[in-house]
């Protein structure tokens, strides 16, 4: 597999997770331009969406790892830096369960995302959407599941992990007056994601070691 797309189904106060419509839109749009990626949607659970998205790590090894999440009180695309696994048990995940244990430092937290995140902005900001350089990808499943990817991943698998806002509602919704002028169009950034996802692949392929036999 060249790219795995993830996104996240809903969780407590987020019913409809944009992230999960985004992920496949963004993975059938790279698929009819015939790179191999898949949308994989991720129950928001500890322990249901965090070891689903181990055992497909390591059954599909795909070449590069794109994640999506929803980040409901920012103004921009936040391009996420680091994983640093510090899970809240203040705030329960869809199953109303909060993580057995926080992640030790010891097991090499932070870890930095594998992909060139300077890039990953300017293409997306190339594209007309606000996106800034986030140091923290918060203390829920979007950081579990980024440390998670990062630690499963292969030596020179780009892995990068993109949050968010709430996106445009659908055209006649909502007078375009009263759209806050942050929220980026759905199909924009499936568009501008798939664009990060093409190079993401391409990253992946390059730094793929050759097969033998």
């Amino acid at each position: 597999m060249d790219l795995l797309v993830t996104g996240f189904g809903p969780f407590p106060h987020v019913r409809v997770n944009p992230t999960e419509a985004l992920a496949r839109a963004v993975a059938r749009r790279l698929t009819q331009a015939g790179i191999d990626a898949r949308a994989l949607v991720l129950e928001t659970s500890y322990s249901g969406g965090l070891p689903a998205l181990r055992r497909h790590l390591d059954q599909t090894r795909p070449r590069a790892v794109l994640m999506l999440g929803i980040a409901a009180r920012a103004r921009f695309v936040r391009v996420e830096l680091f994983a640093r696994g510090r899970s809240s048990r203040l705030h329960a995940d869809a199953r109303g369960a909060t993580p057995a244990e926080a992640p030790s430092p010891s097991r090499g937290l932070p870890l930095r995302s594998t992909a060139s995140t300077s890039a990953a902005l300017d293409l997306i900001r190339r594209r007309g959407i606000r996106a800034r350089l986030s140091p923290s990808a918060g203390r829920y499943l979007c950081d579990a599941c980024y440390a998670a990817a990062l630690a499963s991943s292969a030596a020179g698998v780009p892995v990068i992990f993109i949050h968010v806002p709430w996106l445009r509602p659908s055209s006649g919704i909502k007078p375009t007056g009263q759209v806050a002028g942050f929220r980026p169009g759905p199909a924009q950034l499936a568009a501008a994601l798939a664009a990060l996802g093409r190079e993401l692949a391409s990253a992946g392929r390059r730094n793929a070691r050759p097969r033998l036999g």
